[in-house]
């Protein structure tokens, strides 16, 4: 079963998110901060974490330094509301796996997780 963890501080992203992957067969974990997130993966270890880039306390690119230097096999979807050339190369450059704009489609969001989970490191 693989683990997902989301960090987004959207409740309704969330939660959405969260149901649907919890009834495809996925450990889920959420975290609506940067601090939050970084203590989860942590904790958790997980396979995927769908990163939100604006977060309330950080942003989501110092989550994915971090993420990318403890954590490298970890795969990871960047997302955001506010679509910004310069931020989508940085992410790129921090090794992100995908980047997905908002809003996006579940089913979407579902094709890409299982392309990226299988995508050799």
């Amino acid at each position: 079963m693989p683990k997902l963890l989301i960090i987004d501080d959207e409740d309704g992203i969330v939660r959405e998110v969260k149901d649907f992957f919890l009834e495809e067969g996925f450990h889920v974990a959420s975290a609506d901060t940067g601090e939050d997130g970084k203590r989860l993966i942590w904790k958790e270890v997980p396979d995927l974490v769908l990163l939100d880039l604006k977060l309330p306390d950080m942003s989501g690119l110092e989550v994915l330094k971090m993420l990318r230097a403890s954590f490298p096999n970890c795969k990871v979807i960047v997302n955001t509301g506010y679509v910004d050339q310069n931020l989508m190369d940085q992410a790129t450059d921090l090794g992100c796996d995908a980047f997905l704009s908002k809003p996006f489609n579940l089913i979407r969001l579902k094709d890409e997780v299982e392309r990226v989970l299988n995508t050799e490191v």
